[in-house]
């Protein structure tokens, strides 16, 4: 009966564990899906309304959700209070939020890239660059798609597998 007991929990820790790593591909979805929203916000507010990048970050805090709204709202403070170089500030916030998501390496780099499209140009020709952000973010967004209904099935698969091995090892 403990051996039951035994396999039956072995089957369940390794069904969530492959569980947790198909969130965690959920949640990097999520959050590419957040950032390309971000991005034609931006593009919107930046193009059209004529806002300034501070302006820009303001509206953001109030309309997008965590873990972005407090760092923009952060960002807006300290570039009115200028203490530091957008590049760096920027830089530096998106590090904070970026540290504890299972975003990758390039996934990120579509946050890190933005005040590099920005420069000294005008209104239109930063809606332009941020077009090119907006494409790439489409690009990842495609493949972790892709990626996700291919992975999802064989991680769990794999999950109920290497517990049932596990079992039958231990019995």
């Amino acid at each position: 009966m403990q051996r039951l007991v035994g396999s039956l929990l072995v089957i369940s820790g390794c069904m969530g564990f492959a569980g947790s790593l198909c969130r965690d591909l959920s949640l990097r979805l999520k959050l590419l899906k957040q950032i390309r929203g971000i991005y034609e916000n931006m593009k919107y507010y930046i193009a059209y309304q004529k806002a300034t990048i501070p302006e820009t970050l303001l509206r953001l805090s109030e309309k997008e959700q965590e873990p972005f709204a407090q760092v923009f709202e952060e960002l807006c403070q300290e570039i009115y209070e200028g203490s530091e170089n957008f590049t760096v500030l920027w830089k530096k916030k998106m590090d904070k939020v970026l540290l504890h998501t299972p975003l990758k390496q390039q996934e990120k780099k579509l946050l890190y890239d933005f005040p590099f499209c920005l420069g000294f140009m005008e209104e239109q020709a930063q809606a332009g660059a941020l077009e090119e952000l907006l494409r790439e973010s489409s690009l990842q967004i495609e493949g972790l798609e892709r990626e996700k209904s291919n992975k999802n099935k064989m991680i769990m698969s794999l999950g109920v597998s290497v517990g049932i091995l596990i079992s039958i090892l231990l019995i």
